[in-house]
């Protein structure tokens, strides 16, 4: 009895150790958030850099990325931010809640990909105006002023979190994906009832004869004699209606799928 207790409780002690080791060979993994293939960047300076994002994860629990790189394997800034982020572990949670900065000297083009909460905190708004800030450094080739700049913008936002009103579109969507969504959606059946049975309702009751009686009926004929008409201008009254337009715009996230299956938000400008 002694020896079986022994053998189960070494085996269990093994099975920890084993998910210690693997939890630490993840985390060593994923712990390389600036990947600068140009070497634009100092030692110290990523260094920095990681550390702001090591910040970032622990009070929002948000994954950064950077990448800078001339080469995106014939993908577009879009799709290998997007590509990045899933296959290289990146992302905090059951929905992988982060962000990545592309930096494409190729294309010369920074992108900016989103997921899990990060969508609903960095709508198409936000990342227009941080792209904005971005693009003044590195257009003057200042790439740690840029990342600086990304990274104060990330932290900023993700204090603020999710605007109020915020809403997600799909931007992807064909044309049989929105037939597909809305064959399979009951309210369409339910207003093409009401429609039907409207319809049947006023054929059935327009079906029961015509009116015949009208105002001639009882009227002899040429009793009636306009005599006098005057048209009198009284008076002239403006109305001025002012038209409210929706700021919802900036409340907006539009969304994609990427190659790995997951939903993406973000956005891209030339610098």
């Amino acid at each position: 009895m002694y020896k079986k207790t022994s053998v189960s409780l070494l085996a269990v002690l093994f099975s920890i150790f084993i998910l210690c080791i693997a939890q630490i060979g993840v985390y060593a993994e994923n712990s390389n958030n600036v990947i600068d293939y140009l070497n634009y960047l100092t030692d110290s300076e990523i260094t920095n850099l990681q550390a702001d994002i090591d910040s970032i994860k622990n009070t929002y629990g948000l994954d950064v990325v950077i990448v800078i790189t001339d080469n995106t394997d014939g993908k577009s800034s879009r799709d290998f931010a997007d590509d990045f982020f899933d296959y290289n572990g990146y992302g905090i949670g059951r929905d992988y809640s982060g962000l990545l900065m592309l930096i494409n000297m190729q294309d010369r083009e920074v992108w900016i990909s989103t997921s899990g909460e990060a969508i609903d905190i960095f709508t198409n708004s936000r990342i227009s105006t941080m792209e904005d800030n971005i693009i003044g450094p590195l257009s003057n080739a200042k790439y740690y002023n840029a990342c600086r700049t990304f990274i104060s913008d990330v932290k900023s936002y993700a204090n603020a979190g999710v605007p109020r009103g915020q809403y997600r579109v799909e931007s992807d969507m064909t044309y049989a994906d929105k037939v597909s969504r809305t064959i399979k959606s009951l309210p369409v059946y339910i207003v093409a009832l009401i429609i039907s049975v409207g319809s049947t309702l006023v054929l059935s009751f327009s079906s029961k004869g015509k009116v015949t009686i009208n105002s001639s009926t009882y009227e002899e004929n040429g009793s009636f004699v306009l005599s006098e008409r005057r048209d009198d201008y009284i008076r002239e009254s403006t109305v001025k209606t002012k038209i409210e337009r929706s700021s919802g715009g900036s409340q907006k996230s539009s969304t994609h799928t990427s190659s790995s299956g997951r939903t993406h938000g973000g956005g891209g400008k030339k610098f």
